[in-house]
């Protein structure tokens, strides 16, 4: 997952103003981030993490996101998961609910474990290799 919060690439954007500098409080972000099978950018493609981040805290960095995983490739083509949670954009490793799904991932239940990779401030970059644990009917 290839998160890009600037510059000409970007592949996360604000679509509200940010009211706190330190924590981020009111951002609202909207994603449509490439999934590859590896950390490298040009890694094969599998599909589009889509969704949202939002800042809801006063007093910490961590966000809330909506996300949908979509498969547009291999086995998966055509089918999706929905992740829900929360996550620290400065902590090594997240848990988030899979809380649906679609296609062969109907009734889709379990969870994510978001790994960051990547946590490069100058190139606004965040990778996360996403683990995800899921039962379905």
């Amino acid at each position: 997952m290839h998160d890009v919060f600037g510059g000409p690439n970007a592949t996360a954007i604000p679509v509200t103003k940010i009211l706190d500098n330190n924590t981020f409080y009111g951002g609202l972000f909207v994603a449509d981030d490439p999934l590859t099978l590896g950390p490298e950018r040009d890694s094969k493609p599998v599909g589009n993490g889509r969704g949202t981040y939002t800042f809801p805290s006063h007093n910490d960095f961590v966000l809330e996101m909506v996300y949908n995983l979509g498969f547009t490739h291999g086995e998966y083509n055509g089918s999706s998961l929905c992740l829900l949670g929360p996550i620290s954009p400065t902590s090594i490793a997240n848990e988030l609910a899979v809380v649906g799904g679609t296609g062969v991932f109907r009734f889709a239940r379990g969870y994510a474990v978001a790994k960051r990779i990547v946590l490069d401030f100058k190139a606004l970059l965040v990778v996360r290799e996403l683990n995800v644990y899921v039962s379905h009917y």
